[in-house]
């Protein structure tokens, strides 16, 4: 896997077992965490993963924040990138 390289611990991203769809999508949607989110695009996973580490320092490790790190890590998952 391509994570391998960096030996980046993704599963510190993981705080629920199951988040309700109406709750994902309103935390997803928040007009902050979208200019967070397209930062990341075409970027290195590294810095995908220290980008949702400070995401979640910048917002005192928040509910709200930890669905959207985990529903982005969730994301990477289903494509391939990440185990």
């Amino acid at each position: 896997m391509l994570d391998s390289e960096f030996d980046l611990d993704w599963s510190e991203f993981s705080f629920f077992d199951w988040i309700p769809k109406v709750i994902r999508l309103q935390s997803v949607r928040d007009d902050d965490w979208q200019i967070t989110h397209k930062s990341m695009l075409g970027t290195t996973l590294e810095f995908k993963f220290e980008t949702l580490k400070n995401w979640l320092e910048q917002n005192n490790n928040s509910e709200k924040s930890q669905v959207q790190t985990q529903n982005y890590v969730q994301a990477l998952r289903r494509s391939g990138l990440i185990e």
